[in-house]
């Protein structure tokens, strides 16, 4: 990948710890968020695909990847908060601010209570008022596709995969599971933690956006998880919001096309010191 992988990092905040993987560049900073019970490495292909000089930080969310994993502590607001400090501790002014699904909805949150820190917004896929059977499926998905008997079996588990290549999958198999101490596989995030988050995102939070800043809402083409209505009452609420749907995708738009992505927050950065 043309960047590399990127550099570990450690952000000490006073309720937790949490890891992030840093490319250095310029500022302003492009800040990553990643899709519930998944981690940091969902942003990897897109960073390597694009051609900004920017400095990206992907996070990984408490619960998720490296980071701590709390007893409790995972409404969208704790995310909130824990992103917020991030910010914070950046201490660059604002960032651009970019979401994957479940990791969208917190960005929306973040650009509306805290305006100061985010100069720019990119919301991909978010899941805003989640049809109770895709949450279903979902909770289904992580209550018995939590832990496997080999890694070949875990991989081949992996959800919203369908239009992965077989790159992006041995990748992302490699950073998405952990061997615990009986020789089983398990999912790289804390179960109950996944499970809290993902019932909360059936509640409707449409009045708390209050985004001011430019932004990009972009859908897979092909999901359901956030269909064209919602995009079209996602830009509604946005006065400065650039729309755009990507052709190869699902729900997972990080990892479904990549190049695509890149190219669209590409542009999307550039065009706003465009003249």
């Amino acid at each position: 990948m043309a960047r590399g992988p990127g550099v570990s990092i450690d952000i000490d905040l006073d309720r937790v710890r949490l890891h992030a993987i840093d490319w250095p560049g310029c500022d302003p900073p492009i800040v990553l968020l990643h899709p519930n019970r998944t981690n940091a490495r969902v942003w990897d292909f897109v960073v390597a695909h694009s051609t900004l000089s920017n400095r990206f930080l992907a996070i990984d969310h408490r619960g998720h990847g490296e980071s701590d994993w709390p007893a409790t502590g995972y409404t969208l607001d704790d995310y909130l908060t824990d992103d917020i400090a991030v910010l914070e501790w950046l201490d660059v002014g604002s960032v651009v601010l970019a979401g994957a699904a479940t990791g969208g909805n917190i960005a929306l949150l973040l650009a509306s209570e805290r305006p100061d820190l985010v100069a720019a917004l990119a919301v991909l896929d978010p899941g805003l008022s989640l049809d109770p059977a895709i949450h279903a499926e979902v909770q289904e998905q992580i209550e018995h596709g939590y832990t496997y008997p080999t890694f070949e079996e875990a991989r081949a588990a992996m959800p919203f995969t369908d239009l992965w290549t077989t790159s992006m999958r041995a990748f992302y198999a490699s950073q998405a599971f952990r061997q615990l101490e009986d020789g089983s596989w398990a999912g790289r995030y804390l179960k109950a933690a996944a499970q809290e988050t993902e019932a909360l995102l059936e509640e409707d939070m449409w009045d708390r956006i209050r985004v001011s800043c430019p932004t990009l809402a972009v859908r897979g083409a092909r999901s359901a998880v956030f269909d064209r209505d919602k995009l079209v009452r996602l830009g509604s609420l946005i006065n400065d919001c650039v729309l755009a749907e990507i052709p190869r995708a699902d729900h997972r738009v990080t990892q479904d096309n990549p190049a695509v992505v890149a190219a669209l927050l590409d542009g999307f950065v550039r065009s706003l010191s465009a003249p």
